[in-house]
């Protein structure tokens, strides 16, 4: 999932198989936006990560505000180096990211995006402003790099500001 959406909290509570689990964060980088979170209950196969190209058709996973559960389809519009600032508004080295052709809201942040054949190539963190339909995602080599970190052990979720 994304810093920004578990920071502060001790236990995030997330949803498996329909049911509620409490969770503890693993492994957290407020620069490139990611957490990584753990259970102890037994989690569905995990799907396969991989990199994606500009073109490829992908879907983003997320949910609106009522909870439910979104699949919009999309198109990887470019690779890039988002530059700025982390989840607490400090200047920040870049992250790799990418630019994808979809409208998302607030309920994406965190989620998975797929391409055709079910594997993660990234993960959303924000859209475009000025309501234009792009939106953010960490490249999944981020993310791979926090896996990784996370099999270390736990790590606070960092403070909440």
């Amino acid at each position: 999932t994304n810093a920004h959406v578990v920071a502060g909290i001790q236990a995030p509570r997330i949803t498996i198989r329909g049911r509620e689990v409490i969770s503890r964060v693993v492994a957290f980088d407020p620069v490139a936006d990611l957490a990584v979170l753990a259970v102890d209950e037994p989690l569905p196969e995990r799907l396969p990560l991989g990199e994606a190209t500009p073109g490829a058709v992908v879907a983003l996973l997320g949910h609106d505000r009522d909870g439910l559960s979104i699949v919009r389809p999309a198109r990887v519009n470019q690779a890039i180096l988002a530059t700025g600032r982390d989840i607490y508004g400090e200047l920040a080295e870049g992250r790799r990211a990418l630019m994808v052709d979809a409208w998302v809201e607030t309920g994406f942040s965190g989620g998975p995006i797929v391409d055709q054949s079910g594997t993660v190539v990234g993960v959303v963190f924000s859209r475009a402003r000025g309501g234009s339909p792009v939106a953010y995602a960490v490249q999944i080599g981020e993310v791979v790099d926090l896996l990784e970190e996370a099999r270390v052990g736990p790590e606070g979720s960092g403070p909440c500001r």
